[in-house]
């Protein structure tokens, strides 16, 4: 081999580790991860200052983080020049990285998926305003770009959390309305038997297939819809039913130590555990709104998975990370606008209502 052709391979391999080297958590024996949902630009936000105080290291916005349903992508920058003028931006940015999502509200319109028409435009203006506040070196979506899905490393003690994050907007098949809902008006929906319908498209199901493959310590599937519950009429995964099967198994497969799901969506703050014979019991934190609670519809239902009550005032989650005696330990909390705790998962304690 020529020198200038070993110079190239060299510089080939160093680049290559270099933007797969996952991010450093900060030297110290805790890390602390926030996450909310629904955070509507014309309303009031007290809980941003409530976050801000936390010094999260790092914030995952899980979806309609800004509420400007239009059937022209355009349309909504009015709402996201709105949302990020809130001067509790720049102060949390002081401390703590931003990762994002999206779902209905700021992708398209109320339930929308892949038949939303300027789902292009639409994603060009959410990275426009997201990906500047965001770590660096994050790549977005397919090779061709569409979607927002990617994933972040952080390295912390040695081990490794994976935080994965797909799009369940941008490749979604339609969902089927409950009869009751064409006379009601209501967005019900009831669980599909199309086969061929899905939530996030061949492409995306290869890449998060390979995403679980690789090792971990600690793996955060981030879904901006909830995963678990199948009684709840709204959106969720069990819309598509083979499609959260498909999930759960993959989940059960991944190449990791342990896992948490984060979700939001619901305006109410939930938490699941799913247990099955001989597999990991899958835990899910649903956190909702941020600053849009609807406290008079009833949006709580029962299942047999949930764990204790809703919260269904403005909340955000927390997930605390902690290095002890040589492994990670997690424990994760629903917080009210004034960030006392309502909810709390503890793995080594279980669920104790506040």
């Amino acid at each position: 081999m020529k020198p200038i052709q070993l110079v190239l391979l060299f510089l080939f391999v160093f680049l290559l580790s270099f933007n797969s080297e996952p991010i450093l958590a900060k030297d110290k024996n805790s890390l602390s991860i926030g996450f909310g949902s629904c955070l509507h630009q014309e309303k009031e936000s007290p809980i941003l200052a409530t976050i801000q105080s936390q010094k999260f290291d790092y914030l995952i916005l899980l979806g309609d983080i800004v509420y400007a349903d239009s059937l022209t992508a355009k349309d909504k920058i009015p709402a996201y020049e709105k949302q990020f003028k809130r001067k509790e931006w720049k102060s949390i940015l002081k401390d703590t990285l931003l990762l994002f999502t999206w779902d209905d509200h700021d992708y398209g319109i109320n339930d929308s998926g892949a038949e939303y028409s300027e789902k292009i435009e639409s994603r060009n203006i959410f990275l426009s305003y997201v990906q500047p506040r965001m770590p660096k070196n994050i790549v977005f979506g397919s090779n061709n770009k569409e979607g927002v899905f990617y994933s972040y490393w952080v390295t912390f003690h040695d081990k490794k959390i994976h935080i994965v994050i797909p799009d369940t907007r941008y490749f979604r098949s339609p969902l089927q309305k409950t009869f009751l809902s064409y006379f009601t008006g209501k967005s019900h929906y009831k669980p599909s038997s199309e086969s061929s319908f899905s939530i996030l498209g061949n492409e995306q199901w290869l890449w998060l297939e390979e995403e679980f493959a690789k090792p971990s310590d600690l793996l955060i599937f981030v879904s901006s819809i909830q995963v678990i519950p199948t009684e709840q009429p709204f959106e969720k995964w069990n819309n598509l039913p083979h499609e959260r099967e498909k999930l759960i198994q993959s989940l059960y497969n991944a190449n990791t130590k342990d896992l948490v799901i984060l979700s939001g969506d619901r305006h109410i703050a939930e938490i699941h555990e799913y247990k099955s014979p001989n597999k990991k019991t899958l835990i899910e934190v649903t956190s909702s709104s941020l600053n849009l609670p609807l406290p008079l519809l009833p949006l709580e239902y029962d299942s047999e998975w949930k764990l204790g009550n809703a919260y269904n005032l403005e909340n955000f989650g927390t997930l605390l990370i902690s290095w002890k005696d040589g492994t990670l330990q997690w424990k994760s909390t629903i917080r009210d606008k004034n960030g006392d705790i309502v909810l709390e998962y503890d793995p080594l304690k279980n669920l104790s209502l506040k």
